[in-house]
């Protein structure tokens, strides 16, 4: 199963949507530790060729974000904190110490993210310019977060020594997770991969149910929160945290 997570947000939003009559676009460069604006570019073509960004970033995990869907995933992590912290209190109280450490570990994890209000829409120059369809209208703000290429997987979740992990071509997803123990409550029989462009593929790693599945360099791998170890009012939890993976600040 594949698909785009987008919790609430709009394919889209604020593409075409501003009462601005220009764009101004802030284009970050984490290479170069520092920033460069864009302003005035009246679609995604005028925007990914302009000089800033054409040939200085990896497309497939380029980031455009727009400032209304940054504050709904900013609150959204907020909330997931706060799940996760009340989660952790439940289990103390149950006294299971060890699902409480997990969901702890979790907490630790989501608050490290950065987070925005990713717009899942086409960057790469080429497909913007031969579908017409793709070529957004641009007004209003914009943020664009540039990378190269990556050279790691990230692991997430509920496993030991989460965290990037070099990226080894042709390596299916279980095998990432080989010298990794597994914390109390983890999914036994399921992971989440998120591709760098934001699609997310459910991936079975059981013995029973394995199938196979080739991480991207720049992708993550989630290991989420069984069912049975989840109360019925965080049943939603994994969900909400993957929504917040698809919408990740590249590293």
């Amino acid at each position: 199963m594949k698909k785009r997570l987008l919790l609430g947000v709009s394919l889209g939003m604020g593409l075409a949507a501003s009462v601005c009559a220009q764009s101004h676009v802030t284009v970050y460069l984490p290479a170069q530790a520092g920033s460069v604006t864009v302003d005035g570019a009246r679609d995604l073509s005028e925007l990914v060729m302009n000089p800033a960004l054409f040939n200085r970033t990896w497309w497939p995990g380029t980031v455009i974000a727009a400032p209304q869907a940054t504050a709904q995933q900013q609150a959204m992590k907020q909330a997931v904190l706060a799940s996760l912290s009340a989660l952790a209190a439940g289990f103390r109280a149950d006294g299971d110490g060890d699902l409480a450490a997990a969901a702890d570990n979790l907490h630790q994890q989501v608050s490290q993210l950065r987070v925005t209000g990713r717009q899942f829409v086409p960057l790469d120059p080429d497909a913007v310019r031969i579908q017409p369809q793709a070529n957004r209208r641009l007004e209003g703000e914009y943020s664009i977060y540039t990378l190269q290429r990556p050279t790691t997987v990230r692991l997430f979740g509920l496993v030991e020594n989460s965290g990037p992990q070099p990226f080894v071509p042709g390596q299916e997803a279980k095998t990432y997770l080989d010298s990794h123990a597994p914390l109390s409550g983890h999914d036994k029989n399921q992971l989440w991969l998120i591709q760098p462009d934001g699609m997310t593929q459910q991936v079975p790693v059981a013995y029973w149910n394995h199938r196979r599945a080739e991480p991207a360099p720049g992708s993550t791998l989630f290991v989420g929160f069984s069912a049975h170890a989840l109360p019925s009012a965080y049943r939603d939890l994994n969900l909400r945290i993957l929504a917040l993976l698809t919408n990740r600040v590249p590293d």
